[in-house]
């Protein structure tokens, strides 16, 4: 019997080595055949002594990421390398891209061939749970299913809650001319307004005597944030973070929204009982707007919530402070482009009143000024996916990067908005200069994706155009100047799931 095993164990390791030379030539005739159907030619790599780790570009990412240029060394390297191109980097082959037409590929037309992959979905999973920014598939549709119907144009053109949380920050602002970073305040009206619009509670963080536990929630969901985008860049190694403070801010997050469910939803029960002792009206139009109070009617799971709600409030928060500070520190520093669209703002609202949602779509300038902040700062600068089957982008094979590439199953794929809406020959010699008058003439295509694109676009993309639209009026009408305080000093990215500003938007402003 012994021997009769034996026997075998020797046949086995004898076939082995042809199964495995048969399996990859079954494999590489069916990926030479896919590659020649789709006319696909050889990806350029980026030069690298480390064939095999990439340590050299590591290093050099490492260092660009400390000095707060880790956006600027990326464009730089498309500049040298080419549009697209494949890299070792710790032990992974990656592809880098900022060619429109594959960015578009991969987020529209080929959008189900790609997905966001399990590292992100992992690395973000201890705060953002299986949310609408972090999931695929199923878990995906289910969210924007739940998130879609609940944000109308009727939520986005009531600025009466926007104006509230306005004048608080003005009324924060010192107006004798003396120095402070309007960032950080950006931020804090952003949370308040998010979380008023969500759990029809504000955080109230622009108040004086803001609470304990809406201070310490603005410091968790800072927190976490950090600690889920420096687990994402880490890749596979992001299970191995470690930072004291990371999983206390993530439950503390989680238990801020938990007590908010639960007075939201007793709340509810309370207007129930009132509807049906005739107390109050079954449609009060006068009833504030609460996504978490709808979706309790809806009868959502609870965690579901949790994890929904969190996920926009991430896009809320920090779409609408990136796309804001990035417009107040370029207008600090243009006092020509801050007289133009104070020019638009004073006649437009020659009464003095407070623009409406008609008002803001009027202001052509307005609306280039606010385009081309999204341009040179998209709030998302650098993203990636991941494909689920073998496909094709269209371009970057061959000498002359023209023809299309293979991506094979499992292939991650880096694109760069920053770098692609700085490219010289899509924008012109003067790429990397804010000139809102560009687009006088500008009619972009797969070039511009400040939001994204195809299904996954942002969801607070409207709502973060609208309400930043509405600040920089208000900004414009409360105060007759902005000064830059910042010596000069380039933007600098600190990048989250967002890119803000790393020294903050030092100003000065008076009346």
């Amino acid at each position: 019997m012994a021997s009769y095993i034996a026997v075998l164990a020797g046949a086995a390791a004898a076939l082995l080595p042809t199964y495995w030379l048969w399996a990859y030539m079954s494999w590489y005739v069916g990926y030479r055949k896919f590659r020649r159907s789709h006319g696909c030619r050889p990806l350029r790599r980026a030069p690298q002594w480390d064939p095999f780790l990439g340590l050299d570009h590591f290093y050099r990412q490492a260092q660009a990421a400390r000095r707060n240029k880790l956006l600027y060394y990326i464009q730089d390297w498309f500049r040298a390398v080419g549009p697209t191109f494949g890299v070792d980097l710790l032990g992974d082959y990656l592809i880098f891209t900022d060619e429109p037409q594959n960015i578009h590929a991969m987020l529209a037309t080929k959008f189900s061939d790609f997905e966001i992959g399990a590292h992100r979905r992992n690395n973000a999973a201890d705060l953002l749970g299986s949310g609408i920014i972090v999931s695929d598939g199923p878990a995906w549709k289910h969210g924007r299913a739940l998130i879609r119907p609940n944000f109308t144009l009727k939520q986005l053109t009531d600025l009466r809650l926007v104006e509230r949380h306005v004048q608080r920050l003005f009324h924060g602002f010192p107006d004798d001319g003396s120095s402070f970073d309007m960032q950080e305040r950006i931020f804090r009206l952003t949370l308040d307004v998010g979380t008023d619009l969500l759990f029809e509670r504000s955080s109230d963080l622009l108040l004086p005597d803001a609470t304990e536990a809406a201070q310490k929630f603005a410091w968790a969901f800072d927190t976490s944030l950090e600690g889920v985008a420096t687990r994402m860049r880490m890749a596979k190694a992001g299970r191995f973070y470690h930072h004291p403070e990371y999983l206390p801010a993530c439950r503390f997050v989680h238990e801020y929204i938990e007590k908010v469910l639960d007075e939201t939803a007793q709340l509810e029960r309370q207007r129930q009982a009132d509807r049906k002792a005739g107390e109050e009206a079954e449609d009060s139009a006068d009833e504030p707007y609460s996504l978490v109070k709808e979706l309790i009617r809806g009868g959502v799971d609870r965690v579901d919530i949790r994890y929904q709600v969190l996920n926009i409030l991430v896009a809320l928060r920090d779409t609408s402070a990136c796309l804001m500070s990035a417009a107040v520190f370029e207008l600090a520093r243009r006092p020509d482009v801050q007289a133009k669209l104070r020019r638009e703002v004073n006649e437009t609202l020659e009464d003095g009143r407070h623009p409406t949602f008609k008002d803001l779509k009027s202001m052509v300038y307005l609306s280039r000024v606010v385009r081309e902040t999204l341009r040179m700062y998209p709030p998302i600068p650098f993203n990636g996916r991941v494909a689920v089957r073998n496909t094709v982008l269209p371009r970057g094979g061959g000498p002359d990067g023209a023809a299309p590439i293979y991506v094979q199953k499992g292939q991650q794929v880096a694109y760069a908005v920053f770098s692609m809406h700085r490219r010289a020959d899509l924008w012109g010699s003067d790429a990397n200069e804010f000139r809102p008058e560009r687009w006088e003439t500008a009619r972009p295509k797969f070039e511009y994706l400040p939001f994204s694109a195809g299904p996954r676009i942002c969801p607070g993309q409207q709502f973060a155009t609208i309400e930043s639209s509405y600040f920089l009026v208000r900004l414009l009408q409360e105060y007759s100047s902005i000064e830059s305080r910042d010596e000069g000093l380039p933007w600098m990215e600190k990048l989250t799931l967002t890119a803000s500003i790393a020294q903050g938007v030092s100003v000065g402003l008076r009346r």
